[in-house]
């Protein structure tokens, strides 16, 4: 089985190599590709068609289904995804499967099983999911609890949103903080990637808040925000490409 695997988080992309392997230790992974220019050119160039896409839908350079239009319409795909209820939705509804992050092992044994029994859809049906998933909705606003009050919070008005000792807090370009009760991955999930990305494990920031990245050690990055230019924001290597294409989309 030849299996080519669409993620842009190289840690994500290490973990589905290896639980596939476990699974499966006599397939064959085509290529690991980050973004959608290397999904394009891989169809470009590729003549040998991989039995399987595993597809992160979130990229750094935007939803995976936009570079998916260039592949064979009788591939068939699995998306990896921790996508709101909304793409869920809309997945059931044109039949495709997909594995909510963190990967399960024995879901993605299951997986790999419907591919060997040809029961999961191919990419026919992408350009009717395009244009379901484009009524997806994301986050506007945050409402904030204050003791007997409820503060609202514009979605623009944020800088960034971090994690500390378990807490997340919401920054705004104002300087005021707000601590919030969701996760960072269900926050990720919520915002516009056009407008927001998960820099690293600790940071969520907003596109119109950074004013220059800057280069540190061994490869990685700095990220300098407006508003707050004494905050040390750091990515590692091996995303530096992804932040710099989302910064340049």
């Amino acid at each position: 089985m030849k299996i080519l695997i669409i993620e842009d988080e190289q840690n994500n992309a290490d973990r589905l190599v290896r639980l596939i392997r476990t699974i499966k230790p006599e397939a064959e992974i085509a290529d690991v590709l980050g973004n959608n220019e290397e999904i394009k050119q891989f169809f470009e160039r590729e003549t040998t068609l991989p039995d399987v896409i595993f597809a992160d839908i979130q990229l750094g350079d935007g939803l995976s289904f936009e570079g998916l239009k260039l592949a064979p319409q009788s591939v068939p795909v699995i998306f990896t995804t921790a996508y709101d209820k909304y793409a869920i939705q809309a997945f059931k509804f044109n039949s495709f499967d997909y594995l909510l992050k963190p990967i399960d092992f024995d879901e993605l044994r299951l997986a790999l099983l419907k591919v060997e029994k040809k029961t999961v859809a191919t990419l026919e049906a992408v350009s009717h999911l395009l244009e379901t998933v484009g009524g997806i909705r994301y986050r506007e606003r945050f409402l904030i609890a204050r003791r007997d009050t409820f503060n609202v919070v514009l979605v623009s008005e944020l800088s960034h949103i971090c994690i500390k000792d378990g807490v997340v807090r919401l920054y705004t370009v104002n300087k005021k903080s707000h601590t919030f009760n969701l996760s960072l991955d269900e926050l990720e999930q919520q915002l516009d990637p056009k407008r927001f990305m998960r820099v690293n494990r600790q940071f969520i920031v907003s596109a119109t808040s950074v004013e220059k990245l800057s280069t540190f050690f061994l490869g990685k990055i700095r990220i300098h925000l407006k508003e707050y230019p004494d905050l040390e924001i750091i990515v590692s290597r091996d995303k530096v490409a992804s932040v710099k294409k989302w910064l340049n989309y």
